[in-house]
C-alpha cells in the first residue's frame, strides 16, 4: 500500500489560519468598531453568514477542481472565457492596493511602539515590500514550519490581549449592545469587515497540497475561518470594553488594546514584532502568487506578452517589476493622503465581493437551483446591496471588471475579424477552381461544335 503525500489536517489547520490572516487581524477590529460602533457585532455576525454558503459552494468548486485552479476555472466553467479571463486583472487590481495598505498597518504599529514619527511607519511598510519583491526575485518561497510558527505567535497574540479584557467585561457589554436606530452604518462596514474572510481564494489554492482535498477542505476551512474569525470579533469586544472609541485609533487599535497591558512597553514590542513579521510572510506569500498569475496571464495574452518572461530559475522579473511600479504608485497615494488607508482595504475587498459574485452566478448556472446554490443567490443579492450601500468604495472594482471584459470582447472580435480575413483567400481560390476548369473546356466544346458529334 503506497503512502500518501500532503498535509494532513493537522497540518494544513494552521496554515489555513495564516493564509487568511494577514493585515486584517491588526486593524479590523477597531476599524469596524470605529465604523459601526454598537453595531460591530452585528457586522460581524452578517458578515460570518456571507461566508457560510460560500463555502459549501468552494467545497463544490474544489471537488471539481482538485488541481486547484481555483475561482478562474470556475469562472469559465459557467460564465465562458471572456469572464474568466478577467479575474487575473482583478487579482492584480486588488493586491496592488490591498497590500501597501496592508504594510502600511504593519508600519503604523512599528510607529507608535517606538513613538516616532511618520518617516519611521513609511519606511517599515517600504521595507516589508522590498523584502517580499527581494525574496521572490531570489526564487525564496516561505516556509511551511515558519508560517505554522508565526500562525500560532498570531493566536497567542490574540488570546493574552483578550485575556487582558475580560475584567473589563464585568462592568457590562452595553458598548457592543445592537443599536437599531443607526442601521445605515451596518452594510458599509460589512464590506470592510469581509476583508477578514477573503481567503476563500487562498484556500483553493492550499487545497492541492491536502493529503486528501475533496474530503479535507471544507473541515480545514470551516475550522480556519471559524478560529480566525472569532479572533476577530473577540477583539473587537475587548477594543469596545478597554477604549472609548472616541479615542480609538482605527488602525492601531490593537496596539492601543496592548498599551493597557503590564508591562506596557514589553507587550507593545512583541505584538509589534509578531504583526510586521506576519505581515511581512504575508505580502511574500500574495507576491509569491500574484507575480506568477501575471506571468500566466501574459503567456495567454489576457496582459501584455511580455510579462510572461520567466527567467532560467523560474522567477517572472518582469511582473515582479511590474508590481513593484505599481505598489509603488500606490504606497505614494496612501503615504500623501493617509486617511485613505482603510478605505483602500475597503476597496480592495469590493474587489474580492465582485469575484464572489461570478464566482455565485457561475455556480448557478452549473448547478442549477439547489440546496446549495439557493442560499448563494440569496447571499448575492445580500452582496449586491452591500456594495450599493458602500459607494464609491466600489467604483474601483467596477470600472477594473468592465475594463478588463470589454478588452476581452474586443480581443475575441479581432481574433473573429482575423480569421475571416485568413479563410477568404481560401475560399475566393475554392470559387475560383470551377471558374478555371471552365475555361480550360471551353475550347475542346467549341471544337466539338464544329466538327459535329464524334461517331
Amino acid at each position: 500500500m503506497t503512502e500518501k503525500h500532503g498535509l494532513t489536517r493537522r497540518q494544513a489547520i494552521p496554515l489555513a489560519i495564516g493564509s487568511v490572516a494577514g493585515s486584517g487581524i491588526l486593524f479590523l477590529p477597531s476599524a469596524v468598531y470605529v465604523a459601526a460602533g454598537r453595531n460591530s457585532l452585528l457586522v460581524w455576525a452578517l458578515a460570518t453568514v456571507l461566508c457560510l454558503p460560500m463555502l459549501l459552494m468552494f467545497e463544490d468548486m474544489v471537488r471539481s477542481n482538485p488541481d486547484g485552479r481555483g475561482i478562474e476555472a470556475f469562472i469559465r466553467e459557467g460564465l465562458g472565457d471572456a469572464f474568466a479571463r478577467c479575474v487575473p486583472v482583478l487579482f492584480l487590481s486588488l493586491v496592488i492596493i490591498g497590500l501597501p495598505a496592508g504594510t502600511l498597518v504593519a508600519g503604523r504599529y512599528v510607529g507608535h511602539a517606538l513613538h516616532t514619527g511618520r518617516l519611521v511607519e513609511v519606511l517599515a511598510a517600504v521595507s516589508v515590500l522590498l523584502a517580499a519583491l527581494a525574496s521572490n526575485l531570489f526564487g525564496v518561497k516561505t516556509n511551511t514550519r515558519l508560517q505554522t510558527a508565526t500562525t500560532w505567535a498570531l493566536v497567542a497574540m490574540a488570546t493574552v490581549l483578550l485575556v487582558s479584557a475580560l475584567p473589563a467585561t464585568r462592568g457590562g457589554l452595553g458598548t457592543v449592545n445592537p443599536d437599531t436606530a443607526d442601521l445605515g452604518v451596518v452594510l458599509p462596514a460589512v464590506i470592510l469587515a469581509f476583508w477578514a474572510f477573503a481567503g476563500f481564494e487562498n484556500l483553493t489554492f492550499l487545497s492541492r497540497e491536502f493529503r486528501d482535498p475533496e474530503r479535507d477542505f471544507l473541515p480545514v476551512s470551516v475550522i480556519a475561518l471559524g478560529v480566525y474569525g472569532l479572533f476577530t470579533i473577540l477583539l473587537t469586544v475587548a477594543i469596545a470594553v478597554r477604549l472609548d472609541r472616541a479615542d480609538v485609533d482605527q488602525v492601531a487599535g490593537l496596539l492601543q488594546l496592548a498599551g493597557t497591558i503590564e508591562p506596557h512597553q514589553l507587550v507593545t514590542l512583541c505584538v509589534t514584532a509578531i504583526a510586521l513579521f506576519a505581515m511581512t510572510l504575508n505580502a511574500v506569500a500574495w507576491v509569491w502568487g500574484v507575480s506568477r498569475l501575471v506571468a500566466q496571464a501574459g503567456s495567454h495574452r489576457i496582459l501584455p506578452a511580455g510579462l510572461a518572461v520567466v527567467s532560467a530559475d523560474g522567477v517572472p522579473r518582469r511582473a515582479l517589476l511590474l508590481l513593484a511600479v505599481l505598489f509603488a504608485a500606490t504606497t505614494s497615494v496612501l503615504v500623501g493622503y493617509p486617511g485613505l488607508l482603510v478605505d483602500a482595504v475597503a476597496t480592495a475587498s469590493a474587489i474580492f465581493i465582485l469575484m464572489y459574485l461570478l464566482s455565485i452566478v457561475s455556480y448557478v448556472r452549473i448547478r442549477g437551483l439547489t440546496v446549495r446554490s439557493a442560499p448563494n443567490l440569496l447571499l448575492l443579492v445580500v452582496m449586491v446591496i452591500s456594495l450599493v450601500e458602500s459607494g464609491w468604495r466600489t467604483v474601483y472594482g467596477l470600472v477594473v471588471l468592465a475594463g478588463a471584459l470589454a478588452t476581452q470582447l474586443i480581443r475575441r472580435r479581432r481574433l473573429a475579424s482575423a480569421a475571416d480575413q485568413a479563410s477568404a483567400p481560401a475560399v475566393a481560390d475554392q470559387a475560383s477552381a470551377p471558374a478555371v476548369a471552365d475555361q480550360a473546356s471551353a475550347p475542346a466544346a467549341q471544337q466539338r461544335s464544329i466538327d459535329g458529334p464524334h461517331r
